[in-house]
């Protein structure tokens, strides 16, 4: 009875201490992330609030841009625009496809042997595409907006670029 008494108490006090260690073990995880989210957002010159909310998984991403020539000006504005979300700060996003050296060329052979019914349209995304292409996303915002008032958006028009910080976190929480 007494060696019961002494292996229950032995077991017990090693479950204790395991969900001690375990729960230490967690705060200070959480405390590591909490430093590197600051460390970030000061990096990026903006709140904590805001990087956590311009870098936070959202709905509708994509991998693939699947256009083709039979895709309609719609289709690829709205590719386009989602290709965006994780260049730009806006109020809401929603959707995202990777903005890739290969997404952007896809995207370009598409526009480039396509006829549209407004010329200005095509010369419009050829030109974006055409920045991209040299690594130029400066203008990402403007671009977004573009997209965005074609669309006729009425929630989450851009209103700055993301730093490299933010779109390293954007990317790694939606693209893993």
């Amino acid at each position: 009875m007494k060696k019961i008494l002494i292996i229950a108490a032995a077991s017990l006090s090693v479950i204790v201490l395991g969900l001690f260690g375990a729960y230490k073990y967690l705060v200070h995880q959480d405390e590591q992330k909490q430093a590197e989210v600051e460390k970030k957002a000061e990096a990026a010159g903006i709140s904590e609030e805001e990087f956590m909310e311009q870098t936070q998984l959202i709905g509708g991403i994509d991998y693939e841009v699947d256009l083709d020539k039979n895709s309609t000006d719609d289709e690829i504005i709205s590719v386009m625009h989602k290709m965006t979300h994780q260049k730009v700060r806006a109020e809401d996003k929603w959707g995202a496809i990777p903005m890739t050296e290969d997404t952007i060329k896809q995207v370009y052979e598409v526009v480039s042997k396509r006829d549209f019914d407004d010329a200005g349209l095509k010369e419009d995304l050829l030109h974006i595409l055409q920045k991209w292409e040299n690594n130029n996303f400066l203008s990402a915002d403007e671009d977004h907006n573009y997209f965005w008032e074609y669309q006729g958006g009425t929630v989450g028009r851009a209103y700055d670029t993301m730093s490299q910080a933010e779109e390293v976190e954007f990317i790694r929480n939606n693209f893993k």
